[in-house]
């Protein structure tokens, strides 16, 4: 196993500095954001409304992602989600330190581990738990799971690999990029020695171990998620081949932060600093961090350039999480004490700027761009809305509030009655919604003014009579931040069990 206690007369690395700074760093990041929004991010929402059916899948992505967000938000309310992202964060560093201590002496790699935070995705993005929030240390894990099975040969190691492939694919199948950079490492080089023990194929029998749920659930839904890409994928749009360069471009932009950190350091002191000699990577293992740290978001442009497959530019919020050490190994030994205060105080100095800039865009950003974003909505006003409307007309439970995944997920997450989403579109996106329980239990219909008066599958299937009541109306809803805008027009029509009426027809 790599030594990774400090060598002698190596200098102290800051734990307590960096600790501290860390803990204020998440507290800051899970407690105020619930204090200045008014309603949740769009993914957050979705994915609430799918992590309490328990499903092995839903019509978009596999159910890891859903299920954690659920329980974050079950045990600690509005600031779960929040939290749950700075975890994420926080373990990918974790990960990612283990990984540089096996490929890099102990205060490179921490220096690294702290560059990654120069990463623009790391910041604001983090605002929002989705599912490529949730791959992030799923992706670092695998790095570091190959690495230390590779080093030391230990069975525990390769399980781990296992374990971290059968979960990253539980979250996003996107974990498929990493598994073929780190595949095609193995097979090509030295490494494939290693596959003729049993450690990979024990890691390989554990990820499918993992996964066969989910794969008996994909085969019973028709490949549903799939389906629902490839529709996405046909939707118009601009050039794919373009797109993957612009992809490329983003990612790029998303390291300036990084880029600029590094600079100010190297310009602080380039008159201190001795010449710099041949530029190599300072690492044990050069090619092994060149493949994570690069070859994904490169393999992602390439099959986009020759495939023609649509890439957004948020799937590379994971593939990073190497970018940090892959700086700090580049740095010549002699530059690591001179330049290591001014890049710590760097990466300080982004956080402290990107964090005050979120906060302030969650304050004061509807005001600014004169419109709302997601954050904006006047979630608790709908809630309440929905809540009285239901409770007029009915005496059991709310169970289901039908609509748009935006609009329903709005008034269903944080109603005491905890009621199921149907959602509009195709009625296989919501599978535990029945028409049976919608005659038993009944729900509440919403939608947006402009949207069609169709309601969705299969609650388009109750009709009016001796056993169901029909009552509906229209609220108008004032904007949080904008009292002078036109307020929010939602329509509503609730669907009454006789058994359940509370006006008499």
């Amino acid at each position: 196993m790599p030594e990774t206690t400090p060598a002698p007369g190596a200098p102290a690395l800051p734990w307590r500095a960096l600790l501290a700074a860390g803990v204020l760093y998440l507290l800051a990041w899970t407690l105020l954001p619930p204090l200045l929004i008014s309603s949740f991010p769009l993914d957050v929402v979705e994915s609430l409304s799918w992590g309490r059916e328990w499903q092995w899948g839903y019509y978009k992505h596999p159910p890891l992602a859903p299920w954690l967000l659920h329980l974050s938000y079950r045990t600690f309310g509005a600031a779960g989600p929040f939290l749950l992202s700075q975890l994420c964060i926080a373990a990918t560093l974790w990960l990612v330190w283990l990984a540089g201590c096996r490929l890099m002496e102990r205060e490179r790699a921490l220096l690294g581990t702290v560059l990654t935070l120069g990463v623009a995705f790391y910041g604001h993005p983090a605002l929002e738990f989705n599912h490529n929030i949730a791959q992030m240390p799923l992706w670092a894990g695998l790095g570091w799971a190959l690495l230390a099975a590779l080093q030391d040969g230990r069975l525990r190691h390769w399980l781990a690999l296992g374990a971290l492939a059968g979960l990253g694919l539980l979250t996003k199948y996107s974990v498929a990029i990493v598994l073929a950079c780190l595949g095609l490492y193995l097979v090509l080089g030295p490494a494939r020695r290693a596959l003729a023990r049993p450690g990979p194929w024990l890691a390989l029998g554990l990820a499918l171990l993992l996964l066969a749920p989910h794969l008996y659930w994909l085969w019973q839904s028709d490949w549903l998620p799939m389906a629902y890409a490839s529709r996405r994928a046909e939707a118009p749009g601009g050039s794919a081949r373009l797109g993957a360069l612009s992809f490329l471009g983003t990612q790029a932009l998303n390291h300036l932060p990084l880029a600029l950190v590094v600079l100010a350091a190297w310009l602080g002191t380039r008159r201190r600093l001795p010449a710099a000699g041949a530029w190599r990577l300072h690492a044990r293992w050069p090619g092994y961090l060149l493949v994570v740290a690069l070859g994904p978001g490169l393999l992602v442009t390439l099959l986009g350039l020759v495939t023609g497959l649509r890439i957004r530019d948020m799937w590379g919020m994971p593939m990073w999480a190497f970018s940090g050490l892959l700086v700090a190994a580049l740095l010549p030994p002699a530059w690591l004490a001179p330049l290591r205060p001014r890049l710590l105080r760097g990466v300080a100095v982004w956080l402290v700027l990107i964090t005050s800039l979120a906060m302030a865009y969650l304050a004061w950003g509807a005001q600014l761009r004169q419109r709302p974003a997601r954050t904006d909505w006047p979630q608790q006003a709908l809630v309440q809305q929905a809540n009285a409307a239901w409770a007029q007309v009915s005496r059991c439970p709310l169970r289901t509030v039908a609509g748009n995944y935006w609009i329903a997920g709005l008034a269903a997450v944080p109603s005491p009655d905890r009621p199921s989403v149907l959602i509009t579109g195709d009625a296989r996106y919501s599978p535990w919604a029945t028409a049976d329980g919608l005659r038993q239990h009944g729900a509440l219909w919403l939608r947006e003014d402009g949207e069609p008066d169709m309601p969705p599958a299969p609650l388009d299937q109750l009709q009016p009579g001796p056993g169901l009541q029909l009552h509906q109306g229209t609220w108008q809803l004032p904007w949080p931040r904008r009292a002078t805008a036109a307020p929010l027009v939602v329509h509503w029509r609730a669907y009454v069990p006789a058994a359940c009426a509370a006006v008499m027809p």
